[in-house]
């Protein structure tokens, strides 16, 4: 599996909630090409993929692109001098750096990671679930990774396990409180660093993280 990253290096520091406005930025710039933007018009959206994940990481803007998403990047992104944000053109810089990884399941959970972004887990009505302990983070975080698998297009040849501890955490976007975790989990999976899982992972939200 290829993933791309590129990191748009400049003389500023961004915000979380500014991977949202760099999303804006490139679905209007490649507003031909569906995977930058997953609109499939001006009121129906493609939920399947999130090939395509913008971030902050460290004030810094990103995007990251899974197998046709990293090839998109690689094509059209790498000589990306400009963005604009929140109307205001800022000189970047791209720099890129390209991995692969095989989603290999081994018979134990021994890859240990850590959510470096809150992850958004769950839905309104799978959040009453939660709270009525009828379903747990772990098994939501288990339907995440399988979702991944998915959306790669590789099939899951053995039970995926994970176990984890999280916190909640709430966080506040378009004055809407959406309920939200943080921890550490391990799993049986040996899953790509830095992309993101659940809910709104196509700006940054539920990006994860190995721990050595």
């Amino acid at each position: 599996m290829k993933i791309v990253e590129i990191f748009f290096k400049s003389n500023r520091k961004f915000k979380g909630r500014d991977a949202e406005k760099l999303r804006g930025f490139m679905g209007h710039h490649f507003n031909n090409i569906i995977e930058f933007h997953n609109h499939k018009d001006e009121l129906s959206f493609n939920y399947k993929s999130s090939i395509i994940q913008y971030r902050v990481i460290k004030g810094e803007l990103s995007v990251l692109g899974i197998e046709k998403g990293a090839d998109l990047l690689l094509e059209h992104c790498q000589n990306l001098t400009e963005l604009e944000i929140n109307g205001e053109k800022i000189s970047v810089i791209p720099e890129t750096k390209v991995s692969f990884n095989n989603l290999e399941i081994s018979d134990k959970p021994i890859h240990r990671y850590k959510f470096d972004s809150l992850w958004f887990a769950l839905n309104s009505e799978n959040y009453m679930k939660f709270l009525n302990g009828e379903l747990s983070l772990e098994k939501q975080l288990t339907n995440n990774i399988i979702e991944f698998f998915k959306m790669c297009g590789v099939w899951a040849d053995k039970k995926i396990i994970v176990e984890g501890e999280f916190n909640s955490e709430p966080l506040i976007q378009k004055d809407t409180q959406i309920n939200c975790f943080y921890g550490e989990f391990v799993t049986n999976v040996n899953l790509p660093d830095s992309i993101s899982l659940g809910k709104r992972k196509s700006i940054g939200l539920g990006r994860i993280k190995k721990i050595a």
